[in-house]
This record gives C-alpha cells, sequence and structure tokens, in this order.
C-alpha cells in the first residue's frame, strides 16, 4: 500500500539518515517508526489506567496544590 506524506526539512533528514542503516530503506524506517510509536502509546495507556499509578498522580497534584512539593534543590516550592 502506497501513500503519500509531506515531512519538514528536518524530519526529511532524519529519514534519509536512518535509512540508510537500512540499506536506503525508507519505508522501514516508517514502518518501524509507526510500530514503536504504537507499542509506546499502548505502554503508556496500559500505565495510565493503572489505579496505583491514578493514585499517585492525584496525591502528586493534591501535592502541589498545597505547596508541599520540594522545588529539587531541597527547599519547598515557592
Amino acid at each position: 500500500m502506497r501513500k503519500q506524506f509531506v515531512l519538514d526539512k528536518r524530519t526529511n533528514h532524519l529519514l534519509e539518515e536512518l535509512a540508510s542503516y537500512r540499506g536506503g530503506n525508507r519505508s522501514m524506517v516508517i514502518r518501524e517508526a509507526i510500530q514503536v510509536y504504537a507499542d509506546v502509546e499502548e505502554r503508556l495507556e496500559r500505565i495510565e489506567s493503572d489505579p496505583s499509578f491514578q493514585a499517585m498522580m492525584q496525591e502528586s497534584d493534591r501535592a502541589i496544590r498545597e505547596g508541599r512539593v520540594a522545588d529539587g534543590i531541597g527547599g519547598p516550592r515557592t
């Protein structure tokens, strides 16, 4: 199945570079990229639907709203 895409210069450069490692096969790069993207989305969906993750995110949100979050340097966030 053939598809047509419009790429910006940077993306085209990346495609060509990645294809060079696969014998110039740009279609393989596109297929691999789509499969990797789909796998990442599936993994994120599983993580985000986990009740323990949802509870952790709710607690983090509450801590931020209540000012109980450190600034990363050791002090309270202002």
